[in-house]
């Protein structure tokens, strides 16, 4: 079996080159890191993992947590985050808490002993594991994504507020009263509860009194297809549909759709359906969905970058970006 030993020998270099070039480091010369992982391949070298981790103090691995891995709104800010992470010569570890602040727990405490380089996080609830984060930011670089536990903390995130509001906006215009089916959340979930704030401030501005579908009547989770389906069914075998329905994802207005249907009504005449997030699927329902299209893929991204550029340059100064959304409208809501 070779040995960084033998890499140096048939490179003609060092040991303490071969190490350089093997843990990314940028200095060394782009013949000699040729050179060097030429003889990697002729000799079929690899690092031990364990032993570089030992010996940096890190892996060149980056953990990212989810709270829902199956998500198509996840899935898009996983492929981002993987894509960017390999760009920058580090292995995206995608680990799922599954809205469970215990399993969260032990999620990260885990990455903690892998030694990964840094965490990006979308926390289940910012103020269950709050310590935990607190310590673990202290130790490794952490950047949370999607949501945030406070503004003490490096934070890449959708501007749910205004887009929520602007949505609003674009119902208000075309209906008197347009209802929210939101999503069951922990008082931490600060994506959720920016929504549901966006849609009532934007309703009292033009003073109409709020319509929120209540959500009791689905154990289906939080923010699914089923879960926007039972609730709008439940509502609608008692009370009359109304004219406009913002939902608070595009995955519970594909279930609030199915409902209406269900029922004998036309989306986008009879109910106009809107949703939020702009997944792939929304532009091929029929009729097509009208979203807000939340940047996902350039979230993931500078996620990713600014926890790696922590990882070189700690920063006292918290890094805060919000990303604007777009109004994307379609026949959902504009019948013709």
């Amino acid at each position: 079996m070779a040995t960084m030993s033998d890499v140096a020998r048939v490179a003609a270099v060092s040991r303490f080159t071969v190490s350089k070039v093997l843990n990314g480091d940028v200095t060394v010369k782009a013949a000699i890191r040729a050179r060097v992982l030429a003889a990697c391949g002729e000799l079929d070298f690899a690092p031990n993992p364990h032993a570089v981790s030992l010996v940096r103090g890190s892996t060149r691995s980056l953990g990212l947590l989810v709270t829902q891995i199956s998500d198509p709104f996840y899935a898009e800010l996983i492929e981002a985050a993987d894509q960017e992470s390999r760009r920058r010569s580090h292995h995206l570890v995608v680990e799922c808490s599954y809205n469970d602040a215990a399993l969260e727990a032990g999620i990260i405490r885990h990455f903690r002993a892998l030694r990964v380089a840094a965490l990006v996080v979308a926390p289940v609830d910012g103020r269950a594991n709050k310590t935990l984060l607190d310590e673990t930011a202290k130790q490794i670089p952490l950047v949370y994504i999607d949501r945030a536990p406070s503004r003490a903390c490096h934070a890449i995130l959708n501007d749910h507020y205004a887009a929520a509001g602007m949505l609003t906006k674009h119902l208000l215009e075309r209906a008197k009263r347009p209802a929210y089916l939101g999503s069951v959340f922990a008082p931490g979930n600060f994506a959720a509860a920016e929504r549901e704030r966006g849609y009532r401030d934007t309703m009292a501005a033009a003073k109409v009194a709020p319509l929120l579908i209540p959500t009791g009547a689905s154990d289906a989770g939080r923010d699914n297809e089923r879960f926007g389906y039972e609730n709008l069914a439940a509502w609608l075998r008692t009370e009359a549909p109304p004219r406009a329905l913002f939902c608070a994802t595009d995955s519970i207005a594909l279930g609030a759709m199915y409902a209406l249907t269900e029922r004998g009504l036309a989306v986008g005449s009879d109910v106009l359906v809107a949703g939020h997030d702009d997944l792939s699927f929304s532009a091929y329902t029929n009729p097509s969905l009208t979203t807000v299209h939340q940047p996902k893929r350039e979230i993931a991204t500078l996620a990713v970058t600014t926890a790696l550029n922590l990882v070189t340059d700690p920063s006292t100064t918290y890094v805060r970006r919000t990303q604007p959304s777009t109004l994307v409208v379609r026949r959902s809501t504009t019948p013709r």
